[in-house]
């Protein structure tokens, strides 16, 4: 009774197998071929394989294939033709390699570019947070431009104005004083002789207080 034995149907295009074949029929180890073609072993199994992505890029790796299909005695053009159609094949599968990239391709792959936009959207979120929770726990702008400094005089009353932010409220020696709407400020201080003391603070609903101190020396 013969017994029969299966063999591997090589489909056309698959050219590694058929490298691999012509090497078994000429008894031939693939270290013994990488001495003989002077090419390394690694890139003869990646051809045997057809593991595109461990053979050099451009023309090495098309190089290497033809040396080794003329060593082995095949037609290195028709091996050389099917590496190109299984290049072309790997590029249609691969959505970076088209110009054209279709609509579910382009959901399904760019997963990092969508977690960069969301991290970039809750950044930008905290940073206006954090700008619009020091807008209202930091201290108001707050500029006297009278007195500019301490100063002597000889009058005892004395205009003292400035400017601060529209929504702050304005103290001068702790009476309040009314400002306008753009912030500016203006209010008339009775003194006394001697060294004068003149403290003007600044503060909004839940600010911390701004103060600024002018002292007067009045003959």
């Amino acid at each position: 009774m013969t017994l029969f034995t299966p063999k591997k149907i090589i489909s056309e295009n698959n050219w590694g197998d058929e490298l691999r074949q012509a090497r078994l029929f000429k008894n031939l180890k693939i270290e013994e071929v990488a001495k003989k073609i002077h090419i390394r072993k690694e890139y003869l199994t990646a051809l045997e394989e057809e593991r595109l992505d461990r053979l050099p890029a451009g023309l090495y790796g098309k190089n290497f294939l033809k040396d080794y299909a003329d060593f082995l005695g095949l037609d290195a053009k028709k091996s050389l033709k099917k590496l190109n159609e299984k290049i072309s094949s790997e590029q249609l599968d691969d959505p970076f390699s088209q110009k054209i990239v279709k609509k579910g391709e382009f959901i399904s792959f760019p997963k990092i570019i969508r977690n960069i936009l969301i991290g970039c959207g809750l950044l930008i979120c905290c940073l206006y947070l954090i700008f619009y929770f020091k807008k209202i726990v930091f201290p108001p702008k707050l500029e006297v431009t009278q007195p500019s400094q301490n100063i002597l005089a000889q009058e005892t009353l004395l205009l003292v104005s400035g400017e601060t932010e529209k929504e702050a409220e304005i103290k001068i020696n702790g009476e309040l004083v009314l400002n306008n709407h753009d912030g500016f400020f203006s209010q008339a201080v009775n003194l006394k002789k001697g060294l004068n003391n003149i403290t003007i603070t600044a503060k909004k609903k839940y600010s911390r207080e701004k103060t600024v101190i002018r002292q007067v020396l009045v003959e």
